[in-house]
């Protein structure tokens, strides 16, 4: 949302935490330029609970995320 910025965690005991169990994180930068979201493809998908600020949808498929941190480069594709 244009009008609700939100920075992504710089905390170190927050990224400590995430590489240490591998887990891979990434966020949408919608002011790069780069970054895209497909808000047509996610508005198609079934609700599974909704707040003023917050969605949370559901796939029928499952979705394929791809991630190169040294690139800083990802993907999230629907199959």
């Amino acid at each position: 949302m244009e009008d609700f910025p939100l920075d992504a965690s710089l905390g170190s005991h927050f990224f400590h935490n995430v590489t240490s169990m591998n887990v891979g994180y990434f966020s949408v930068q919608l002011t790069a330029g780069t970054d895209k979201i497909y808000w047509e493809k996610l508005e198609k998908q079934r609700v599974v609970h909704e707040t003023k600020y917050f969605k949370h949808v559901i796939f029928d498929e499952p979705l394929e995320v791809i991630m190169d941190g040294r690139k800083r480069i990802s993907v999230i594709k629907l199959k």
